[in-house]
């Protein structure tokens, strides 16, 4: 059955204490999370190096992979 949703989902895991820190700066200001992530994703494609330079200092390290699948191969 396919999806009712009119845009497909994004899911992404933060820390717990992260998230819900974010999630009370926003309700502070009267602001969703959904639009908030909406907020971001447009500033990247509208001003990407000016959005990027300022997360810079906020980027997560890599995650380490731990099994699953194997990253892609570049194609040849």
């Amino acid at each position: 059955m396919p999806s009712e949703h009119a845009e497909p989902a994004l899911t992404v895991r933060a820390p717990a204490e992260l998230k819900s820190a974010a999630q009370d700066v926003l309700n502070d200001r009267g602001l969703e999370m959904r639009s908030f992530i909406v907020a971001c994703l447009t500033g990247l494609r509208e001003d990407p190096d000016g959005l990027l330079d300022v997360l810079a200092r906020h980027w997560p390290a890599p995650k380490p992979r731990r099994g699953g699948r194997p990253p892609r191969s570049s194609p040849s």
